[in-house]
């Protein structure tokens, strides 16, 4: 997982690409490959939930996030963590800058 946090003016601008497959049941029948896929991520600033999206097997591999919020400055840091369908999570921390 890679996470970068700029701030420009009053928003933080957040550009997070994950690593995975991203491969439904019938993808990874056809690639031979167990089904692997994010189903859950969640971006925490200060405790705060600022983005949360559920996804599936109809995102492409390795997918990139964009996202922006208000409330942050240079320093702070934003915290991002997906689940996979195999129950999995990884969890990054990235300052804003």
């Amino acid at each position: 997982m890679k996470v970068k946090a700029k701030l420009k003016g009053a928003v933080v601008k957040v550009k997070a690409m994950f690593k995975s497959p991203m491969a439904g049941t019938e993808e990874a029948e056809k690639k031979k490959i167990k089904p692997e896929y994010i189903t859950h991520i969640v971006a925490k600033h200060n405790g705060k939930v600022v983005y949360e999206v559920s996804t599936g097997a109809f995102v492409s591999k390795n997918p990139l996030f964009k996202f922006e919020f208000k409330g942050g400055a240079k320093g702070d840091e934003l915290e991002m963590t997906t689940t996979d369908n195999n129950g999995k999570t990884e969890t990054k921390k990235a300052k804003i800058k």
